[in-house]
């Protein structure tokens, strides 16, 4: 099957590849042909413009948000560049007020947003203070902005780290770069966070990474023809609409998410929260972006080698792929760089599965 990669098969992004690609065989329309994603730099993918208007600052609470979130936390807002975005906050327990923040990045996939840390951040007692970002795109059903590729271009992986950067200067830090963050990251979005440590040693205390990809993949670059043949698969108004179609429907988001998440069988709240954000088509953009590949369009060793925070890498007792993540401690610790490989239990969505675990990590973490 063209395009998919062994590693694929356990992701976010394999079963809507898997899906587009068996339409794709079994369909005679053409695809478009228009070069919509090009390679800029070594920075980033940006399809199809760029986006240049700068500014930020806080706003208020959202009140018309659906999400059913518990008593202590909020949904909130704020501007980046052109986009209102949206995060969700648990202000810290009773004496932890000044005490180092914690920023979760949701991963991205059909109906994903930051509801994806809800269950964690119930599950923190006598907590630091914790945003969960929503994504560019993402958090719609919280309030937040769309994006249209066609009326604005994005680079990626560069500025989903961007918006979180405005978070954490404006909102977080109230306007000053404020030390001490820890940030926790799931899935395939460890390039988001790889970035993060890197480019902000001041703001950036340690990372985890939970269930990341494995270390090979996040340091070897997808082709750019097949990101190209991947986007525009995704993208195209016929078999792109066709796939998510499918992809949307509750019973295949419940045989996916047993299939390659759970360790055990999902729960209705996980479906209920995923069809709160995907009945928003235009949620279908990041995932699109997300899906085709353009984060692992270069590799990240550089920046994995650079920064110098504490790493830890996170994976479930039923995830194929622990035993290919120690590339990440190896690589470190021969560059005098420290990281930590821990495994709990639960598969592929370790904050959902298993929140406990993942909040006593935090806090052997120092938070």
């Amino acid at each position: 099957m063209p395009g998919i990669s062994h590693n694929s098969l356990f992701n976010a992004r394999g079963l809507t590849l898997i899906v587009s690609f068996i339409l794709l065989d079994i369909s005679s329309c053409f695809l478009p042909t228009k070069d919509c994603v090009q390679f800029l730099n070594d920075v980033s993918y940006r399809y199809p413009l760029p986006n240049t208007k700068t500014s930020a600052h806080r706003s208020g609470r959202i009140n018309h948000h659906t999400c059913r979130l518990a008593a202590s936390i909020s949904s909130e807002q704020y501007q980046h560049k052109d986009f209102k975005l949206t995060y969700l906050y648990k202000k810290a327990a009773p004496g932890r007020e000044k005490d180092d923040p914690i920023i979760m990045v949701h991963p991205v996939g059909v109906g994903l947003s930051s509801w994806f840390w809800i269950r964690a951040m119930e599950s923190f007692e006598n907590n630091p203070p914790i945003y969960a970002p929503d994504l560019i795109g993402c958090g719609l059903e919280h309030g937040a902005d769309p994006w249209d590729p066609e009326k604005g271009g994005l680079f990626f992986p560069l500025s989903w780290v961007e918006g979180i950067e405005t978070l954490m200067q404006e909102v977080v830090g109230g306007g000053t770069q404020k030390a001490g963050c820890l940030v926790v990251v799931q899935g395939g979005l460890a390039p988001v966070g790889i970035m993060l440590a890197a480019r902000n040693p001041d703001t950036v205390k340690a990372l985890m990474l939970t269930s990341p990809p494995t270390h090979q993949d996040v340091i070897t670059a997808v082709p750019q023809a097949e990101l190209q043949r991947n986007y525009e698969l995704l993208r195209s108004p016929i078999l792109g609409n066709l796939a998510f179609f499918v992809l949307e429907n509750r019973a295949i988001i419940r045989f996916f998410s047993d299939l390659f998440l759970f360790s055990e069988k999902c729960d209705n709240r996980w479906l209920d929260e995923t069809a709160k954000e995907s009945k928003f088509k235009q949620a279908r953009t990041p995932v699109q972006a997300f899906n085709a590949g353009l984060l692992q369009h270069r590799s990240f060793e550089a920046e994995l080698q650079e920064s110098v925070q504490p790493l830890m890498v996170v994976s479930g007792d039923g995830d194929k792929r622990t035993t290919d993540r120690e590339g990440y401690q190896s690589s470190r610790r021969a560059n005098q760089k420290p990281c930590t490989l821990k495994t709990i239990g639960g598969t592929n969505v370790l904050p959902w599965e298993n929140p406990s675990g993942i909040v006593k990590l935090i806090q052997e973490m120092g938070f």
